[in-house]
């Protein structure tokens, strides 16, 4: 099976605290790797470099097989040695955000066909018809003329799942994508996520749904202090944990 996303030895502090200590991990296609952990063990911030919103210290991201180029600034640290490469791979990943960042003075439809018209340089006719199918396909083509402002939160996230998928990513991104709605929402949208492991969608999920990353994962990894402490099958992994930081962890989250 190809390899849709490869991170070695990943590395981020900001100042003196180290978010991330010598992560690395491999997602084949396909595969839905869940990140569990506490508040503030370095899931999101171990999200965020992998499509650069954060600059990593060091190590290597790799997207359907071509390494991220990052060069040393002179005062230390690392940037994009290629501007025009980061924009490319970066629309390979597409990434829902636990916020939504909908552009609300746009329609939900606009919301969706604005990357693959200004980016993609996709006819907009053809933009449109994939971007009500998509709406269709998340269960809200009837609000594709409405105004984020006048969706549920549930509603919202589903769009922005829609947005992101409008690119045809190699690899779909979320990071803690039902963490701000409302409890009665929250399975609206991890259905619209089963649904897309089903296909064979190829996924990193920061989530705090430990029924999610028991039952749709192909392989779960728990964070503590920016270190993976364990990883595996989800079965194994739930039903046998080995460190006493894991079990501290599913005891008060299960």
């Amino acid at each position: 099976m190809k390899v849709a996303l490869e991170i070695r030895n990943l590395k981020k502090s900001f100042g003196d605290l180290k978010v991330i200590r010598d992560i690395s991990l491999t997602a084949k296609q396909g595969d839905v790797i869940s990140i569990i952990g506490s508040s503030g063990s370095g899931k999101s911030t171990l999200l965020r470099c992998i499509n650069l919103l954060e600059i990593p210290d060091s190590g290597q991201v790799y997207v359907s097989g071509e390494l991220l180029k990052m060069k040393e600034k002179k005062e230390g640290g690392l940037v994009p040695e290629d501007q025009n490469q980061v924009d490319r791979i970066r629309s390979k990943l597409g990434m829902v955000f636990q916020d939504f960042n909908l552009w609300s003075h746009m329609t939900i439809l606009e919301n969706i066909v604005e990357a693959p018209i200004h980016v993609q340089k996709i006819a907009e006719n053809e933009a449109k018809e994939n971007g009500m199918r998509l709406l269709s396909k998340v269960g809200i083509s009837e609000k594709a003329n409405e105004y984020p402002s006048r969706l549920s939160g549930g509603q919202q996230q589903r769009a922005a799942i829609a947005r992101a998928l409008a690119m045809n990513p190699d690899v779909m991104l979320f990071d803690e994508p039902t963490s701000s709605l409302d409890p009665e929402l929250v399975g609206e949208v991890l259905k619209v996520m089963r649904a897309l492991a089903e296909e064979g969608r190829t996924m990193i999920v920061v989530t705090h749904e430990m029924g999610f990353a028991r039952e749709v994962s192909s392989n779960v990894i728990f964070l503590d202090e920016g270190n993976i402490v364990e990883q595996g099958e989800p079965n194994k992994l739930f039903t046998s944990p080995q460190s006493q930081r894991f079990k501290a962890f599913l005891s008060a989250n299960l």
